[in-house]
């Protein structure tokens, strides 16, 4: 699926001023305080002087990124006035799932659509500033393709995880040292890379914290219909329950490496190139995502891993092992306690965690653990069953093209009525 978009559209040519300086570098720039008055767009100033007058002189005048509402989610756009480096733009980024279906966990790989996802909002939110545009030749800044694997239970998936953060292959390095260090579950490589970067995370995790967040914003905002559409729909069973065992690889190409593809980067060329490669069966989007994932993949072959299931257990544990707070809720402090205890048992044998371990401890967590249904001989052969489940990571790790969508998954449609769709030309 198309995760986000980032389109950068310019300006019509007789809104651009050429300006040349002293070095012949030049550039190209807008008048952006024309433009916020005749458009109404809403500006930030850098400096602003007072005189002894009572007048003020501003300077500095920028546009900050500003979120525009749609049906769904929100569309963040930006008014670039230019430089020598790069004309004068709006960007607009969102994802396109997300603006037209409130969830982003699958979704369309559709370009036309997933443009018109972007369009569609912003025109109606700033239909004078869309004038002063040229949406011909508006171009990809950035495309997000992501594709899942569905593993078996959710502590998989986290084993998974912590297999990944030790990846790395050629030119693809995990990041070290960044805030991909703070999330138990995410996972980046090249993360400051201006060709591509590449991510995993756990899905179901994502959904939980998005609908935690959206719920957050509604107090603010009490009236926000389009947060209230969108918790409707994150608090779907059959979506968070499709969700929980996915973990998710994202790929963020950026113009270079389009070229490097030879795919176009400008939009309605890619809209073209699409129609006509996917005619032989193919899919663009996810092959897309095969280039940019294929380095990493290649390291996975020689990476194996110890799978273990440990849902089953700590169920059991937490089955036995209960109480209630005084405030009413279930806690399940002391059913944790043991689990990490079985868990040194499965990772270090139960010999050796027999000689560093208290022996009153010891022998009252197996005893604990005993009563909660396990028996000793299974305790005392945890490495023998951990041996015989080393497996390879590819094996476990299959990014089924076929398998991304629910059975009750349809294709979505732009939820605005009047619209004229992007087709192929």
């Amino acid at each position: 699926m198309i995760d986000l978009f980032q389109l950068s559209i310019p300006f019509k040519s007789e809104y651009v001023i050429e300006v040349l300086s002293a070095d012949e570098r030049g550039g190209y720039y807008i008048d952006l305080e024309e433009i916020a008055r005749r458009t109404g767009l809403r500006l930030t100033a850098r400096d602003v002087e007072f005189e002894i007058s009572g007048d003020l002189q501003v300077t500095g005048l920028s546009h900050p990124y500003e979120s525009l509402p749609s049906h769904f989610a929100s569309l963040a756009m930006k008014v670039h006035q230019g430089s020598n480096l790069a004309g004068p733009r709006v960007e607009l980024k969102a994802s396109p799932a997300k603006l037209l279906q409130g969830h982003n966990v699958f979704g369309p790989t559709d370009v036309a659509l997933c443009a018109e996802a972007l369009f569609t909002p912003f025109c109606l939110a700033m239909p004078l500033l869309a004038d002063f545009l040229d949406f011909e030749e508006t171009y990809i800044a950035k495309i997000d393709c992501t594709f899942s694997a569905r593993l078996k239970s959710i502590n998989q998936t986290r084993q998974v995880m912590d297999i990944l953060r030790n990846v790395s292959n050629g030119q693809t390095k995990s990041t070290k040292c960044t805030r991909s260090q703070t999330y138990e579950s995410t996972m980046y490589w090249n993360e400051t890379s201006n060709s591509v970067r590449r991510k995993a995370y756990l899905k179901g995790q994502e959904i939980q914290s998005d609908l935690y967040r959206c719920k957050m914003a509604l107090r603010r905002s009490p009236n926000d219909e389009s947060l209230k559409r969108r918790i409707n729909i994150l608090s779907n069973p059959d979506l968070i329950e499709w969700s929980a065992f996915l973990v998710r690889f994202e790929v963020s190409l950026f113009p270079r490496k389009l070229y490097n593809l030879n795919i176009p980067t400008k939009l309605f060329e890619l809209i073209s190139y699409q129609s006509k490669y996917e005619k032989e069966g193919r899919n663009l989007i996810y092959d897309m995502w095969c280039a940019g994932f294929s380095e990493l993949f290649e390291s996975f072959k020689g990476t194996v891993m110890n799978i273990y299931d440990d849902e089953k257990i700590l169920e059991l544990l937490k089955s036995a092992y209960h109480s209630v707070t005084p405030s009413g809720n279930i806690t399940y402090s002391k059913a944790q306690r043991i689990f990490g205890f079985y868990r040194r048992l499965v990772s270090e044998g139960y010999d050796e965690v027999q000689k560093t371990v208290p022996k009153n401890s010891f022998y009252r967590n197996i005893n604990e653990l005993i009563a909660a249904g396990i028996s000793k001989a299974q305790l005392q052969n945890l490495n023998t069953e951990k041996s015989n489940n080393v497996i390879p990571l590819v094996q476990l790790i299959q990014v089924d093209f076929s398998n991304q969508y629910p059975d009750w998954y349809v294709e979505p449609v732009n939820p605005y009525d009047n619209v004229v769709h992007l087709k192929a030309s």
